[in-house]
């Protein structure tokens, strides 16, 4: 393939397939769907935390709007305004493929409550908990259901979300039904959640594709290091475990 100046290179090909700056949204625009959310769920939050009766006029006027779930639809609103054919079809597309994308989470998630409330009405969350009280291992527990969730299903916020739901029951039992102990508790979910990303991962897919490299080569560095960053926070949540509970 030639052009009119020369040969056609991979430099001029480049250019072609980049997007042309005056069909890209302005910056403003496209900032506000996440952004505007976040200052609505903030501005309440510090508004709770100065004015505990709730009867300040910045607490009236954020209350509705700073509801999370509210300050969320919010901002879907706000990125309808990035369409450039703000037609039916063009909605209709859009949902679909959000839908599409998100079902297979909300689904993951309604099930993890639903396995909590399950533990709760049976009992085995006592019976579980009683096995390990006096024991220190009670934080393992979030720590090692998190990880079974996260390389099964590849989603850290599903796994958080799921194992919480299985563990919540059993908090008392595991001596961890204290403020500190919810706290570490959380972060040996999180810490958990990191292990192990690979293929069932979106994530794993995006450090792999955008940085150019091969899947094995992937596999074998950033999947290793996230089981090294998992374990190597949960050790310091074990230490500080030591002292706090």
């Amino acid at each position: 393939m030639t052009r009119r100046n020369g040969p056609y290179n991979e430099n001029d090909y480049m250019r072609d397939e980049m997007p042309v700056e005056k069909d890209l949204p302005p910056v403003l625009l496209s900032f506000l769907p996440i952004v505007v959310p976040l200052l609505l769920i903030t501005i309440k939050s510090m508004a709770e935390l100065l004015d505990k009766s709730g009867e300040g006029v910045i607490s009236r006027i954020f209350y509705f709007p700073g509801e999370p779930v509210i300050a969320l639809f919010i901002g879907v609103l706000l990125s309808l305004l990035l369409l450039k054919k703000k037609s039916i079809g063009e909605m209709n597309s859009l949902f679909t493929e959000a839908i599409l994308k998100a079902g297979p989470i909300l689904i993951i998630t309604a099930a993890g409550g639903m396995f909590g409330m399950v533990i709760k009405s049976t009992g085995i969350g006592e019976i579980i908990g009683k096995s390990l009280a006096g024991t220190s291992i009670g934080l393992l527990v979030p720590f090692l259901i998190a990880i079974v969730m996260k390389t099964a299903q590849g989603s850290s916020t599903v796994a958080i979300i799921t194992t919480a739901s299985f563990v919540a029951p059993m908090l008392a039992m595991l001596g961890l039904d204290t403020e500190w102990g919810r706290l570490l508790t959380m972060l040996a979910m999180g810490s958990g959640s990191m292990i192990a990303s690979h293929a069932n991962d979106s994530y794993f897919w995006v450090v792999t594709n955008f940085s150019g490299i091969k899947v094995n080569e992937s596999l074998k560095v950033f999947t290793t290091s996230t089981i090294v960053m998992g374990i190597t926070v949960f050790a310091c949540v074990w230490v500080v475990s030591l002292f706090v509970l």
